[in-house]
């Protein structure tokens, strides 16, 4: 009995140690890409450190230390040891101008949102160091930017040269967000789906007035649920404007046009003005943050809201009722949603503090990190967990979907570069991707996109730095103006002094100098 006791503990042992060194590393010694590709490692047998300022997104829960499993894995394969300098998007411009003022630099510099001003801190100062004689020694990235060189175009500097490598995680869908109605409200109180801005009024009208959550409170409900950002650069798309924060549009004939300066501008602002004073929106809208609108969604009592997607975003709870609304036109217009351009974005930098002698050991640790493998590694941790590849040697997420990817590694945090041929090629859309491109879809099908995407101006436009320095003052000025100004109506109402006034001011500020900046660099860019 006691023999057999002994023999049962020790299995269990044995089991629990299996689990227990699951998730060990294994140094790999080869990496081969879907294109031929390959990397042999590790990096150095030499010890090289390096310090990264790595950017993480406020709402995703990761400690870049050393018992990460990502960062772990990162230093077994190539034998390049990292330092961590933790930054939170809210305070990635804090932290980064403290960085460049202070002259004590990090040796790498991966984003994950908030751009760095490369004209200024590599053009001008030098302090980042140009990228493009690097890639010699980068073969895997090289390779893939090889491909389609327009797709990066958007990172070359005004003087010709890179400053950051490439970063892209694109499945081909070029819209922004989108409308959602709580489909169970609509069926409860005999609706049908809104086709135009009235109707949509009504229907909220509705929700707040007649109990569309059956419980007895005809007024508990809440109507539309945003932030102000997401208010503003969507309901004038109703108007056939292709709102963005940037507030400018490139129309059909090429011509940069300030969007508070469109025709139909007025009638935007005086629905959202419609809504706040009848109480269809939750009056928090002006002034809530992204954090703030999350914890009200997951309530699960809004009867619309404006959203990247449904799925996999942290509010699931809305999966049930929730229903995507088609686009909406106001009579005599064409809904126009802002459409974006296939474009890579900056985000990896290295700067002077990096030794001349050990910048190519730099440049293949982020080869290394554009690897297959460890692209979907940094995106969705160790294969197995999360993901895997099917038998067509595709990533495959599991049926759970990706939550949880924080424990392991860095979700969108990290660096990879997956532009669309890529990225469909090697990868399995998981539902709420396929969700989007379904969207996408309906709207390239109907016309709803730009026929010049705007976004060509902020993604694939170089301005000189006296130019973009000057660019942006106006824009600051411009944007306080704005923001005040239909915040203001939205809350007090539209009147003809009101909206003259901000009409004004935004002259006086350089709007039309802004359009100009924008017009010269557009038509500099279709001369190329």
């Amino acid at each position: 009995m006691k023999k057999s006791l002994v023999a049962l503990l020790l299995a269990l042992a044995m089991i629990l140690s299996c689990f227990a060194y699951a998730d060990e590393i294994t140094p790999r010694t080869l990496l081969t890409n879907f294109d031929g590709t390959s990397m042999e490692l590790p990096i150095t047998t030499e010890p090289v450190s390096f310090t990264v300022m790595q950017g993480i997104r406020d709402t995703d829960a990761t400690t870049m230390g050393p018992d990460l499993w990502y960062v772990k894995k990162c230093e077994a394969d190539t034998g390049v040891h990292i330092d961590y300098i933790q930054v939170n998007t809210s305070d990635w411009s804090t932290q980064t101008n403290l960085m460049f003022a202070s002259g004590d630099y990090a040796d790498i510099i991966i984003r994950s949102s908030g751009a760095i001003d490369t004209e200024m801190y590599g053009v001008d100062q030098g302090i980042i160091i140009p990228v493009d004689d690097l890639l010699q020694y980068m073969p895997v990235l090289k390779t893939r930017m090889d491909v389609d060189p327009s797709y990066y175009a958007s990172i070359i500097k005004s003087d010709g040269h890179m400053y950051a490598f490439p970063k892209a995680s694109d499945d081909g869908t070029r819209i922004d967000n989108s409308w959602f109605i709580n489909k169970t409200w609509l069926d409860n109180l005999g609706l049908e789906m809104p086709d135009s801005p009235e109707k949509l009024l009504d229907a909220l009208r509705a929700f707040i007035k007649e109990d569309a959550n059956g419980n007895g409170d005809p007024n508990d409900e809440i109507g539309y649920e945003a932030t102000f950002d997401e208010m503003q650069n969507s309901i004038p798309h109703m108007w056939g404007i292709g709102e963005r924060n940037e507030h400018f549009q490139i129309d059909d004939d090429g011509k940069v046009f300030f969007t508070p300066f469109h025709e139909h501008y007025r009638e935007a602002v005086e629905f959202m003005a419609t809504m706040y004073a009848e109480g269809l929106m939750d009056p928090a809208n002006i002034t809530q943050d992204g954090n703030s609108k999350i914890a009200v969604y997951n309530q699960n009592n809004i009867g619309m809201a404006t959203c990247w997607r449904l799925r996999s975003m942290g509010w699931d709870v809305l999966l049930e009722d929730m229903a995507w609304i088609p686009p909406i036109s106001a009579e005599g217009c064409h809904f126009q949603c802002s459409t974006g351009i296939g474009a890579a974005s900056e985000d990896g930098y290295l700067t002077i503090a990096i030794p001349e002698d050990q910048r190519e050991i730099a440049a293949k640790w982020i080869d290394y990190l554009m690897c297959d493998q460890c692209m979907y590694e940094t995106y969705y941790g160790p294969e197995g967990k999360i993901w895997s590849w099917n038998a067509d040697h595709k990533c495959e997420i599991g049926p759970a979907g990706d939550q949880g990817v924080m424990e392991y590694s860095l979700g969108v945090n990290g660096l990879y570069y997956l532009p669309p041929f890529y990225y469909n090629e090697t990868f399995v859309q998981p539902d709420y991707r396929v969700e989007r491109i379904e969207y996408n879809q309906y709207y390239a099908e109907n016309g709803y996109h730009e026929k010049n995407p705007s976004n060509i101006l902020s993604n694939a436009v170089s301005l000189t730095p006296d130019l973009a320095a000057e660019k942006t003052q106006i824009f600051a000025n411009l944007e306080t103006i704005y923001d005040q100004a239909v915040a203001d109506m939205i809350m007090h109402g539209v009147t003809d002094e009101a909206w003259d006034s901000m009409i004004n001011s935004l002259k006086a500020a350089g709007a039309d100098r802004y359009v100009e900046i924008y017009q010269n660099a557009y038509d500099e860019y279709l001369a190329k």
